[in-house]
């Protein structure tokens, strides 16, 4: 009997921090680690399964709505058929995935190993130092020992600042070397973020080129606002000029007329 992943599981797999950083409407499922075991499917998948494989004729929510009703009405026993697999397959699936983490692939997926690490900031150094002293919850930790930071001059800063210049230098460099060895496109690729990023960045090319488009479009249409009254102003007096040219041609045929009528 072949299990499979449920997609809510699939959908949780590509929330990572990387994604979780950006706009949802921007966000692109990245690559799913193919040595990262799948969660097997339920009792009630398996079931779903062979209830689909049983009755081709039905669609849609049909297949959904017959198949809950049964499965709802099913006996103990007879579910037993579907859950000791299932229960089976959690187990090895658990097992699976406890080697996985141990093995530090999870990891490694979420963050190039090889990747330089950023050094902590002077006052992230400082928190470190305070939360380890200090009581409370995280919220009032973290609130105590930002007043505490605050408070403190330069000179005192300077116990937990003595260093980080110096090794945000080397972790700038370090960076510089990571990236230029073609260390950090090769990760990106493996795990799917160089596919976002081209992506975003054709997005934002074109509507870049879009907007272009629309600011030309509108110089375009100010630099010509001035003709439409000049044209508005030449109609207008050729307008006048038929108008008078008929006027006078009306006064004509009446004095014609009337000259006749005396005659």
């Amino acid at each position: 009997m072949m299990f499979l992943a449920r997609p809510s599981v699939l959908v949780r797999s590509w929330v990572t921090p990387w994604t979780c950083a950006r706009p949802l409407a921007t966000r692109l499922p990245p690559k799913r680690d193919p040595e990262r075991p799948l969660r097997p499917a339920t009792s009630w998948i398996l079931f779903l399964q062979e209830f689909r494989a049983q009755n081709g004729g039905l669609k849609g929510t049909e297949v959904m709505s017959a198949a809950s009703q049964k499965w709802q009405s099913m006996a103990a026993d007879m579910k037993a058929k579907y859950e000791e697999p299932a229960k089976e397959a959690r187990s090895k699936y658990a097992e699976a995935m406890k080697s996985y983490v141990e093995s530090s692939k999870k990891d490694a997926w979420k963050r190039d190993p090889e990747r330089p690490t950023r050094p902590l900031s002077p006052y992230m150094r400082f928190m470190q130092e305070y939360r380890k002293l200090a009581t409370g919850s995280m919220v009032e930790v973290t609130q105590a020992g930002a007043a505490e930071w605050r408070a403190k001059s330069d000179a005192e800063k300077q116990h937990w600042a003595s260093n980080y210049e110096a090794e945000k230098a080397e972790y700038a460099e370090a960076m510089k070397k990571y990236k230029e060895s073609g260390k950090e496109a090769a990760y990106k690729e493996k795990v799917g973020i160089l596919a976002q990023e081209e992506k975003l960045k054709a997005k934002k090319e074109k509507e870049a080129k879009k907007a272009k488009k629309a600011k030309v479009s509108e110089k375009a249409k100010a630099k010509a606002a001035p003709k439409v009254p000049a044209k508005i102003a030449k109609a207008e007096t050729e307008v006048k000029k038929a108008k008078e040219a008929l006027k006078q041609a009306k006064a004509a045929a009446k004095a014609k007329a009337k000259a006749k009528g005396k005659a």
